[in-house]
């Protein structure tokens, strides 16, 4: 009995120390990233619908859905293995975003999760600074190569890494990088309560639109995540809190005034997003994500409407999941997104 007691309590340290240890590296990493940088957008897209109808950000649940290790290396598990992810989504003024996925086992490696990310921008025409167009066309490209990686310290603990490798090809400009992504996430399957820390896109520019030797940073951001599902309701609710690296998100109307208070309210809540999932069934399920930074940077002041909420469902149909989501962000138009999941 004492060894046993003596044994969870050495795992409790050390699961305490790995945590500690992360948290001293996201501290490091949020000093030194402070530095903004729109190079390679297609790395703030999402790569599942079940995370876009969930505000968008990382859902902390290993329940076999190789869809969300994507975003989250951490939640690579065994159960992904053979399954064949393609995601999709269509934007707005034409642009198209995508991606494919497969997760195996290597047995020299252990759990590796494979993907390529493509983002296609639209067609533009050519002109002169007057306005005049030339009759032809160009085309905006960002590819991703991503390879994932996880290990499973106990139980309930995995921690996670993504490598990246970046192309973007605008018109006759080129620019190529590398990232990497690095992640916990905690998941009791009894309890059904589950929590991760990401720490995304950490890396730079290799090479540049430009000809100069200054390097550009990648979209940085330190997620962290929590769900709880109910005991006695089929509910499962997630909190979000994204990018901790930067206190002062979003866009602020100047013209407002704000007491002291009122402004660290609003400066906290753009980085809450509140999520639910209805787990009617293992094969149907209905979601819905609310973003406060979308809701008040998106919205247009005369018919706010639905801007800053997303929701989607899920249902399977014997080897096949199909998730799709709905986002919307402006009363003009909204993002549709599906993610097919076939078990090889």
């Amino acid at each position: 009995m004492y060894n046993k007691i003596l044994l969870k309590l050495y795992r409790s340290f050390i699961m305490l120390r790995v945590l500690f240890l992360v948290y001293l590296f996201l501290i490091t990493v949020s000093i030194s990233s402070q530095q903004p940088s729109n190079i390679f957008g297609v790395l703030n897209f999402n790569n599942s619908a079940r995370s876009t109808a969930l505000g968008g950000y990382v859902v902390a649940v290993t329940d076999g859905d190789a869809s969300t290790a994507i975003q989250l290396p951490s939640n690579i598990e065994t159960d992904n293995c053979g399954q064949l992810v393609l995601n999709y989504m269509n934007y707005f003024a034409d642009s198209d975003y995508g991606s494919i996925n497969y997760t195996f086992n290597s047995k020299k490696i252990g759990l590796i999760s494979t993907s390529i990310i493509y983002c296609n921008y639209g067609t533009f025409k050519y002109s002169d600074p007057s306005g005049v167009f030339y009759g032809n066309n160009f085309s905006v490209n960002d590819v991703v190569a991503q390879i994932g990686h996880s290990k499973k310290l106990n139980k309930k603990l995995n921690i996670g890494t993504n490598l990246k490798l970046l192309s973007s090809f605008y018109e006759q400009y080129s620019a190529f990088g590398i990232g990497t992504d690095i992640s916990l996430t905690y998941f009791d399957k009894e309890s059904q309560f589950g929590s991760a820390i990401l720490c995304q896109n950490i890396g730079r520019s290799i090479k540049d639109y430009h000809l100069s030797n200054l390097k550009e940073n990648l979209p940085f951001n330190i997620q962290f995540s929590f769900n709880k599902k109910l005991t006695h309701a089929p509910l499962r609710f997630h909190l979000i809190y994204h990018d901790v690296q930067d206190w002062k998100i979003g866009s602020d109307n100047s013209l407002v005034t704000r007491n002291i208070f009122s402004q660290i309210s609003y400066d906290f809540f753009n980085h809450i997003v509140l999520a639910n999932e209805f787990l009617f069934s293992d094969n149907f399920q209905l979601r819905v994500g609310y973003g406060f930074q979308n809701r008040r940077d998106l919205q247009p002041a005369s018919r706010p409407g639905t801007t800053g909420i997303s929701w989607g469902v899920g249902f399977k149909v014997k080897n096949l999941k199909i998730n799709y989501s709905n986002s919307k962000y402006h009363f003009a138009g909204t993002a549709n997104n599906i993610s097919l999941i076939k078990e090889l």
